[in-house]
């Protein structure tokens, strides 16, 4: 096998990973989109029963601090951020194309498998704090809705 069919065979795994990534991130995005809006409506319905009375019990309070934390932890997840899923192709024309150090095709696979690689590497890091904040808000969410259902408790 040629060396430049192997490059290629690393440069495409390198597309396969990223667009894979750009999917994951995606997809954690629309759910804490999601989520969010769950918590929101939560919240409002059944903040509306919990303080029907005037006086918030210790409950309600407790309740809206742990949907300030949800509500915290999700815009953290949907704040835009600067992904490297595609190489900017500025970038590859100076450095892969018109540098003097290459010329032929694999050694524009190469470099871009390389810089894709790099971008994995960085986007992962991201993505894990990402996981974080998700965990941290499904947890606090579940945690709002037992307070919730107290505070409704002792209005009834």
């Amino acid at each position: 096998m040629a060396i430049d069919a192997l490059y290629k065979v690393a440069y495409d795994e390198a597309v396969r990973a990223l667009s894979e990534q750009q999917a994951v991130v995606d997809g954690l995005r629309s759910r804490a989109g999601v989520l969010f809006s769950a918590a929101a409506v939560t919240t409002s319905f059944l903040g509306a029963q919990a303080l029907s009375g005037g006086n918030g019990s210790l409950f309600s309070w407790l309740a809206l601090t742990a949907f300030t934390g949800v509500a915290t932890a999700f815009l953290a997840i949907l704040w835009p951020r600067r992904w490297e899923f595609t190489a900017n192709p500025h970038r590859v024309i100076e450095a892969c194309i018109e540098s003097a150090n290459s010329d032929s095709l694999e050694d524009l696979h190469r470099e871009l498998s390389f810089h894709m690689s790099s971008s994995y590497v960085e986007n992962r890091e991201a993505q894990e704090r990402l996981f974080v904040f998700f965990q941290i808000a499904n947890v606090l969410f579940a945690i709002e809705l037992v307070l919730w259902i107290g505070a409704i408790a002792i209005v009834a």
